[in-house]
Order: C-alpha cells, then structure tokens, then sequence
C-alpha cells in the first residue's frame, strides 16, 4: 500500500513537471515569435534604406565609411513599378521659373538677434516654422497616388518657400507639406541638387513663418543646438525636439558617394529627421539635418559595432548659396556617369590576382556608366590618362569635365581589359 502510495505521488509530480515545461515551452515559443515579427518588421524598414549592393569583393570587410551614414529618411516598402495613370510631376517647369517670387530670406541684423532665456522658448519660436515634407508615388493596381513616404523641412521666406532634402522628394509623383497646425498644402520642387541633397520646394500663400537664418561659419564646438523634426512619420511623432551640442563645425564626410563638409552634433537624429533644421539658442536655423551614422565600426568577426550621438547637418551659409543658384537657373549642374567605387589597393591586388584600381560597386539605372556597358565588378585602371589607383582619380576626372564630353575608360573584367567610352553626364537628372 505504502508503495503503491509513493508510486501515486511520484507519477503526480512527473506530471506537474511534465506541465511545467510545457507552460514554459509555450511561453518561448510565444517570446519567439513576438521577436521575430518585430525583427522582421524592423529589417523591412531598414532594406528599403539603401539598394541592395553587390558583396563585398574578394572577401573584404565592408568600408565604414559608405555603410554606416545614411540619410535619415523613414523605410518604406517600395511601391511597384508599372503602367499607372498619368499623375502630376511635382518639378517647375523652366518656362515657370520666370514667373516665381524673390525667396525673400529672414535674416536678422546683430542688434536684432535674440538669444532666448530656455530651450522651450527657442522651440515655441520655432516650432511653426519646420513642416512635414509628404512623397507621393502611384499605386500599381488603382492608380491613384499614396503616401510613399516623409521627411522634414522648414520655411525660409514668408512667401513660401521650403528647404528639405533631395533625397525626400527625389522621384515623387507630388509633394505635400504639413504644417503644424495640421493643414496639408500641395508644393512644388523648384529644383533639387542630389550631390549636397538639398531640395528647394514652393508652397502657394504668404504670411508663412520664415526661421531666421543664422551664421554657421560662426559656430562654435561645444555650443548648444536644438534639432526639430519628424522621426518615423510626418504624423505621429511630428514636431520631435532632440538637444545637443555641437561636436564638429566641418566634417569632412562621403555620404552615398558624395562629399561634403557638415557640422556634427550629438542631438538625437533619426529616420524622418531629413531635411529638418537645426537651430542655435538664438533661434536661428544653423544647419539642415541630413544625415546619422549607424555603426562606429565592425569587430574582428565583421559584426557592426553601434554608434550612438553622430549626426550631420549641411551648414545653413552652404544650403543657402545652393538654394539660390537653384532658384536663378532652375538646377545645378553636376558633371557624373553614376557610378559607386571602391578601391583595390597592391595588397587585395596581389592576393586575387586582379589589377590595382577601383571596382565598380553600384550602377544608377539608366545613367551614362550603365547605357555605355560598364558593369558591377569591372575594376577601372585608367579614366583617359589617368591612372586609376584610389576614387578620387576617378572622381575628380569626371567633375574635371563638363557634360557632353567623352571619357575612355579601361577596365578589368574577367580576365581581359576592355576599353568603354561613356558620355559625362548631368547627376541631378538621372539620380532624381
């Protein structure tokens, strides 16, 4: 009896333990996949960054430089690419630039400038100055436009003129503006200049809140900023206000292949910050927010390392000077083929029995470079005369010229080395 009793209490306890371990596979089970729904979520949003680029060659870590600034402009699935109605393209025509308005600026004189008591009073200052920027593309099925994505802007003249990034309307179908009292206005790209990615928009009306533009030639490392934008979304988190300092007043910094010199200041931005303002204590914007580095750098496995507090902003003197030759010849013009290269140094060279020069990396779709029959993976030796050994042989070259002229170039492909002559063309056209 005793042991028939011991038997009863051993098989019960089995079977509490037996229902333990399935409460708790359960529970994992759960935790899993609530993970791996958020992470999947999280690398949508973050594949529709960047294009996917080819791997790295010869077995090669990644360079920082290129992979770990980008644009901080919100992932968004890509729309399909087909027939759809015709929709109205946002960009002036050059027959309507005659016709705009003077972008008549709000700069303050030195006996003007206020340098306000607290940060809520700069924000409250500035607030109805910094708008949403809305990008429209058409859906494939019914045609009609839908949000595609958002980024940030800010009023630089009563009359209703709008600075942003070019990479936030960069191939919209139309553009809106969102204001911060929640009124949306249709705007229109005056013009745009992807290599320092400033858009100039023009949104009908006056009496708009213009910010005053401040000096950044002025600025100092260690002086307070405030950035205003919208991360995420132009509707849920709008009107975002991070604090900073700022870190550096000229970085020197490649950006999807283009370089440019930017402040760098450790107040917070994020995906939908694009194009948004920074400003100084005074009020006045200083910088355009267009960019954050991601990683620090990657370990011996090749895994990224996080960074946390590097952000870049275009200097508001250099936005300006560039919004100006916009509005008076309706674009800049920029000397490119649209390539992305990296360089193969002696060492790489030698150890994969390839030439030193510079491996093609990326090609713009539809740009000189692609319609002459370079590929991914050629490697470019030499650019006319010029022996090609690091990028800015190739780059400089190219801006060197002007659009329309010819360039000859020698390439290594599979082997053999080819000679390829593409015509020089205007980057602002084939990259928007």
């Amino acid at each position: 009896m005793e042991l028939e009793q011991y038997r009863t209490k051993q098989d019960r306890g089995v079977c509490a333990l037996i229902w333990c371990l399935s409460i708790l596979l359960c529970v994992v089970f759960i935790a899993c996949l609530v993970v791996g729904a958020g992470f999947f979520r999280v690398m949508r949003a973050q594949s529709a960054l960047s294009q996917p680029k080819e791997p790295a060659p010869f077995g090669e870590e990644h360079e920082v430089a290129p992979d770990t600034l980008v644009p901080p402009t919100p992932g968004v699935d890509p729309v399909p690419t087909g027939k759809v109605e015709a929709t109205p393209m946002p960009t002036m025509a050059p027959a309507a630039m005659e016709d705009l308005p003077k972008m008549e600026l709000n700069v303050q004189e030195p006996n003007e400038m206020q340098v306000f008591a607290s940060i809520p009073d700069v924000v409250e200052a500035a607030s109805d100055s910094v708008v949403g920027v809305i990008h429209y593309q058409p859906n494939l099925r019914t045609g009609k436009l839908e949000e595609y994505a958002s980024g940030s802007g800010f009023i630089v003249s009563e009359n209703g003129y709008v600075l942003t990034n070019a990479h936030v309307v960069s191939g919209a179908a139309a553009v809106d503006v969102l204001f911060s009292n929640g009124d949306k206005k249709p705007a229109l790209v005056v013009g745009a200049d992807v290599n320092t990615d400033i858009a100039v928009l023009k949104v009908e009306g006056e009496g708009y809140p213009a910010l005053p533009i401040g000096d950044s030639n002025a600025l100092r490392v260690g002086e307070y900023v405030i950035a205003i934008g919208n991360p995420l979304s132009a509707y849920e988190l709008y009107g975002t206000v991070t604090f900073g300092i700022i870190s550096a007043t000229a970085r020197e910094i490649n950006i999807d292949g283009f370089v440019n010199t930017y402040l760098q200041t450790d107040a917070a931005i994020n995906f939908g910050n694009s194009g948004g303002p920074l400003i100084n204590m005074a009020g006045q914007v200083i910088g355009m927010n267009s960019a954050k580095s991601v990683t620090a750098g990657y370990d011996a496995r090749g895994n990224a390392i996080s960074a946390e507090g590097i952000g870049f902003a275009l200097p508001i003197q250099n936005v300006i000077e560039i919004a100006n030759v916009i509005l008076q010849e309706g674009g800049m013009v920029r000397p490119g083929i649209g390539v992305q290269i990296r360089a193969v140094d002696q060492e790489t060279a030698a150890e994969n029995g390839v030439p030193v020069g510079c491996r093609i990396e990326e090609l713009t779709e539809g740009a000189p470079a692609e319609q002459a029959g370079l590929k991914v993976g050629d490697i470019i030796t030499k650019a006319d005369d010029v022996i090609v050994t690091v990028n800015d042989d190739v780059v400089d070259h190219v801006r060197s010229l002007k659009v329309g002229d010819k360039i000859v170039f020698t390439v290594y492909r599979e082997g053999e080395y080819l000679t390829i002559t593409v015509t020089v063309g205007d980057m602002n056209k084939f990259t928007n």
